[in-house]
């Protein structure tokens, strides 16, 4: 009885987590929600720029009161990403998310030097009851050097992952288990990863996912404890 009691606790935790999909890049390729239970917020790099977002909704389309904001990377967008949908891991973004990117340089392009970009998460649970796993995808299709990105994801603890986005079709990183600050905060910083070896430093990022999850508290997780030291118990008992 106590072990399905603690396991209906658990199950109803990862039943309220929520998912936000965001879609970084061109304003001709934002993605409209192919599906009912799929949508998506859009930044846009080129005309009309759209870097903030006050309220994201969630991938049902509710409201969420998460907002974010990008900022540092070069003003434009980058459409060589794949041209048809990705398979294995990336499959989770919808196919308009795949072909462009936001992306930035460490030397200068275009006149603009653009090192290391920021993306800016607001409004999240700051009472570290929840925490967030991020999945991020990007690609540069017709490059053949290491163009590896880094995700370096920050609230109260810290998270850092790397992708290689040359020709990639189905590669993603996942970063998982970050809680926000006492004020609802995460900030991501993209730049490229320790093997990037492009001349220019180009790193990218075309779309990400967001999951909250809840975190047992305390009392939760003695309850769990106590249900599997018992079920043990009873087990040994009646051998």
């Amino acid at each position: 009885m106590i072990f399905a009691i603690a396991l209906g606790i658990a199950f109803s935790s990862a039943a309220s987590a929520a998912t936000l999909f965001y879609d970084f890049g061109a304003s001709a390729r934002e993605t409209l929600s192919p599906l009912p239970a799929d949508q998506y917020n859009n930044i846009t790099m080129d005309t009309p720029v759209v870097l903030s977002i006050v309220d994201s909704v969630d991938s049902t389309g509710a409201s969420t009161g998460i907002s974010i904001d990008a900022a540092g990377f070069w003003p434009g967008q980058n459409s060589s990403g794949p041209g048809v949908a990705g398979g294995d891991a990336a499959a989770i973004f919808a196919p308009d998310a795949y072909v462009d990117n936001a992306f930035g340089s460490v030397a200068s392009f275009g006149g603009f030097i653009t090192p290391e970009a920021t993306v800016s998460l607001g409004g999240l649970d700051g009472t570290g009851a929840t925490s967030y796993d991020f999945t991020f995808f990007g690609s540069r299709t017709g490059a053949t050097d290491n163009r590896e990105t880094k995700y370096d994801v920050t609230g109260s603890n810290n998270g850092i992952g790397l992708l290689n986005v040359t020709a990639n079709l189905s590669e993603v990183v996942h970063v998982n288990g970050i809680v926000p600050t006492a004020a609802g905060d995460i900030t991501i910083l993209v730049s490229p990863g320790p093997a990037n070896n492009n001349g220019s430093g180009f790193y990218y990022l075309g779309a990400m996912r967001m999951v909250s999850n809840q975190i047992p508290e305390p009392a939760t997780i003695g309850l769990l404890a106590f249900a599997g030291l018992a079920f043990t118990m009873q087990r040994r008992s009646r051998s």
